[in-house]
């Protein structure tokens, strides 16, 4: 069986800086969250397997499929859907002519089928009473939404989202992870985020991505782990802590090397990502 994403010693630089270092990766079902600071790759990495960049080493293949020949690219992209950190919407084009227009690039041919396909996405994303509206006068989180429908119009097989959930309200995100979910469930969803707690609440697997490398692959639960015996409560910051902050309940919550007798609490997916991207994974 073909994975649905392959990459193997991927590279990609731009002028002197590596984004992607010589990668090795594959990815087949579910829902996948990216995690990594900024300038990790992530979105690179995004756009490589979206078919928008060339790869400058290494093989990438999707469904089998070289995206480097320009047939295979083609037939790669009727099965995509694609959300890029910025959409470039057509603000005269009204929502429903905007994700029509995409049905149409991706060869959904009969005027009824693809209407009803452009429909259904509008719906899925809460847009059912707005998509006749015009783009430029919906909110920036309304026109988050009309891309989202954009990437879902004709039920992909693989989508590739770059901070989907940005500019959402908590509804809407709710609202997101419940269709993420169902595509993930029959296909492959493959989404950048910096909000650790959409990695926690339904990605079966989280990749870490840090200076163009892979950290970490493996559950959110498997990533908490990483910070076991590492986080610890007190009155107070300690001096020799990664990160120290107050919560809720009014202590002080530590992240680090935990003093002899620390009162050592469950880590959480935030501290297993931090641990891994100041590389302090491993107690000296």
């Amino acid at each position: 069986m073909n994975q649905t994403i392959q990459v193997s010693g991927l590279s990609k630089r731009f002028g002197s800086t590596t984004a992607v270092d010589s990668l090795d990766w594959s990815a087949h079902g579910g829902v996948i969250g990216l995690l990594g600071p900024n300038g990790a790759g992530k979105t690179t990495l995004l756009r490589v397997v979206a078919t928008v960049l060339a790869a400058d080493r290494g093989e990438v293949r999707m469904f089998g499929l070289d995206p480097a020949k320009p047939s295979e690219r083609l037939d790669i992209r009727r099965r995509l859907g694609y959300l890029p950190q910025h959409a470039g919407l057509y603000p005269g084009f009204s929502a429903f002519d905007l994700v029509e227009y995409v049905a149409v690039l991706k060869e959904i041919a009969g005027k009824s089928e693809r209407r009803d396909a452009t429909r259904d996405a509008l719906t899925s994303v809460g847009l059912e009473a707005s998509m006749h509206k015009r783009i430029r006068s919906l909110s920036g989180g309304m026109q988050r939404r009309v891309a989202l429908a954009a990437a879902l119009v004709g039920g992909p097989e693989l989508l590739v989202l770059d901070e989907p959930a940005a500019g959402l309200d908590p509804d809407q995100r709710l609202r997101l992870r419940g269709v993420l979910s169902d595509v993930g469930r029959r296909g492959t969803v493959l989404l950048s985020t910096h909000q650790t707690d959409e990695i926690a609440a339904f990605c079966q697997r989280v990749v870490v991505m840090h200076l163009g490398t892979i950290r970490f692959d493996g559950t959110p639960s498997q990533l908490a782990d990483v910070a076991v015996g590492r986080v610890w409560v007190d009155e107070a910051a300690h001096p020799d802590a990664i990160r120290s902050w107050v919560t809720a309940d009014g202590d002080v919550r530590n992240v680090g090397s935990p003093p002899s007798g620390a009162e050592i609490v469950p880590p959480t997916v935030d501290d297993g990502f931090l641990l891994l991207v100041t590389g302090q994974e491993v107690s000296a």
